[in-house]
């Protein structure tokens, strides 16, 4: 069974924003609920992002003014939000 499918059993719903897992009703959760999703945060998160349809990649080439293209790397992410990384670090920063 996957982890998430345990969620989804006990009747509650799962999301990825940025980098947090957000489980819902967190209301209703008990300890062993909590234990659990403390336990397989990282495979509850890449089951949520792997059937999301939204591709991800670790590597993003940036240009930005004033720099030769280069690569940043990292935990993989969406396109938005690579460019969001980017645009945080280099302004006006494009993604490829």
């Amino acid at each position: 069974m996957r982890a998430i499918d345990y969620l989804h059993d006990s009747g509650f719903s799962a999301k990825v924003v940025g980098n947090r897992l957000f489980v819902s009703p967190s209301s209703k959760l008990t300890q062993e609920q909590r234990r659990y999703i403390k336990l397989h945060r990282l495979e509850l998160m890449a089951e949520i992002a792997a059937n999301d349809s939204e591709a991800r990649r670790s590597h993003w080439t940036v240009v930005a003014t004033g720099y030769s293209s280069f690569t940043m790397i990292g935990e993989p992410m969406t396109y938005a939000e690579a460019l969001a990384e980017a645009q945080g670090r280099w302004p006006n920063a494009k993604v490829e």
